[in-house]
């Protein structure tokens, strides 16, 4: 009967995680290039029918059309660099801007990386009147001139990347490899959504509820034959 307690406060407290993993998904529905959170129940049911491991869904959001030139949505196993106090991390968030010296940023500050380091846009936007446009392999031209390419890279084995803030995703050994031309796509002027699908997400929290309200009377009626048991043990 103990045990049994045991199990049940056990389930209610993986029932809050999940439920908590759940609650973040649906609060970041409008967050663009935001990789919806797999809670461990779905986890445990991907991992026995398909041979998933990793508890992030990288599977990609709707583009979304904004005809901003520094935004950016990158389709295929791939993803933007940029560098961090941690070093370089991954995001699919494109939607970039220039700072106050001219660098290629996230909204966050953190410079986007091309193959020759940091991005600098400032000498082309002085010295030219021609828009920055970026080609599908990630060239990023001024009129015919090329300033640079966007570093593209990928992880062989995504499970090994950790999520952190401002939806980038970091591997402490820094093991990315480089996408070649023809295994990605970007797309210029627009930006990934949200892979958070609002339906089947209230339908798990509604469920993980349920759930929690089943293990919360087993534990009250375990607790009522534990006394039982007491009073009798009285007599």
């Amino acid at each position: 009967m103990i045990e049994g307690l045991q199990n049940a406060a056990k389930s209610m407290h993986d029932k809050i995680h999940n439920i908590q993993i759940v609650a973040n998904n649906l609060a970041n529905i409008s967050t663009n290039g935001f990789k919806r959170e797999i809670p461990f129940a779905e986890f445990m049911e991907r991992l026995e029918n398909e041979g998933v491991t990793n508890i992030t869904d990288f599977s990609e959001g709707e583009f979304v059309e904004t005809d901003n030139p520094l935004d950016l949505a990158i389709s295929g196993n791939a993803f933007f660099s940029v560098n961090t106090e941690r070093g370089t991390e991954l995001t699919k968030n494109g939607q970039f801007i220039i700072d106050g010296e001219g660098f290629l940023t996230t909204k966050d500050g953190n410079k986007v990386l091309g193959e020759k380091g940091f991005i600098n846009l400032d000498d082309a936007l002085v010295k030219s009147s021609n828009e920055i446009s970026i080609t599908d392999d990630g060239e990023i031209k001024s009129g015919k001139f090329t300033i640079d390419y966007l570093k593209i890279v990928k992880v062989e084995d995504p499970k090994k990347l950790e999520r952190a803030e401002n939806q980038t995703f970091f591997n402490e050994d820094q093991d990315y490899e480089k996408v070649f031309p023809g295994d990605f796509k970007i797309h210029q002027g627009f930006v990934e959504g949200s892979n958070t699908n609002p339906i089947l997400e209230m339908q798990a929290m509604i469920q993980l509820q349920k759930d929690y309200e089943a293990s919360q009377k087993m534990i009250a009626s375990l607790d009522g034959m534990l006394s039982q048991t007491k009073d009798i043990g009285k007599l």
